[in-house]
């Protein structure tokens, strides 16, 4: 069994290519991939055929949605760990594999990283830091971002494949699920991929559903008090940080400390 299933879901994605690009030249290959496509276009399926060598499974037709391809993607799985890098998203580098996998063992049942997020029409990054401890407040507030994040595939046996129901949460909803269940969380200090801003979960056309699906969710898994306690906790943690901040130097080398616009710059070490 691979240790890992790599699974792409694409429809009609024009920076398809990168995407294929940073999967086949990673310098640790213990993965099986796995490509779900929606019936695209013969320019896609095209730049597919340029990396059939390393694709170990393709499904082209059309699906129901994004969560309908994920869940085709996850039945076809054999790996220990699922991993979703969908079309237009990329591996921050060629070790980003290797930096989370090679001479590591983990019981966790789900692995996360870090990602760079990229604006395609915009020169703008950001690299997104993940919250080291998954905790219920970071639940109500956050979420782990998909990309970077590694989930044994019998998490799905036990708790069920992502919700179609759901157009944009559905991940953000099984994540949610696993963390009431008592499942277990690892952080590592890795940017594992880059993640691409103009999909849907992102497109300010999709906001309102995007907020209604994610309250469901919400209201369902948590109560009223703990939904207004997280909040207001959140809201204190935005004022705290116009005077005390800690983020990375753009090339990950150092720590920023800021105090009262004040900034202190520390030497780090990561493995990224």
């Amino acid at each position: 069994m691979k240790k890992l299933s790599v699974v792409t879901i694409c429809y009609n994605e024009p920076n398809l290519e990168e995407t294929c690009k940073s999967i086949v030249n990673q310098t640790w290959q213990d993965f099986e991939w796995i490509v779900i496509d929606g019936a695209s276009n013969k320019e896609t399926l095209d730049i597919f055929e340029k990396y059939k060598h390393r694709i170990d499974k393709f499904i082209s037709e059309p699906d129901n949605g994004i969560y309908n391809a994920c869940n085709k993607g996850i039945k076809l799985s054999n790996g220990e760990y699922i991993q979703f890098l969908n079309a237009g998203d990329s591996y921050y580098s060629d070790n980003s594999l290797e930096n989370v996998f090679k001479d590591k063992f983990y019981n966790e049942d789900i692995i996360y990283g870090e990602i760079e997020q990229i604006y395609k029409n915009n020169p703008r990054k950001n690299r997104f830091s993940e919250q080291s401890e998954i905790t219920k407040d970071f639940m109500i507030n956050g979420c782990i971002q998909t990309p970077a994040a590694f989930i044994k595939r019998e998490m799905f046996e036990k708790y069920g494949l992502y919700d179609e129901n759901f157009k944009i949460v559905s991940d953000y909803e099984k994540f949610v699920t696993f963390y009431k269940n008592n499942a277990t969380f690892k952080h590592i200090n890795v940017v594992v991929s880059k993640f691409d801003k103009s999909g849907i979960s992102s497109n300010k056309k999709y906001q309102s559903l995007h907020l209604k699906e994610r309250r469901e969710v919400l209201n369902k898994y948590f109560t009223k008090t703990e939904i207004e306690e997280a909040s207001t906790k959140s809201k204190k943690f935005s004022l705290f940080e116009k005077f005390f901040s800690i983020t990375n130097s753009q090339g990950r080398t150092h720590k920023i400390i800021t105090i009262l616009g004040i900034s202190f710059r520390i030497r780090r070490n990561i493995n990224a």
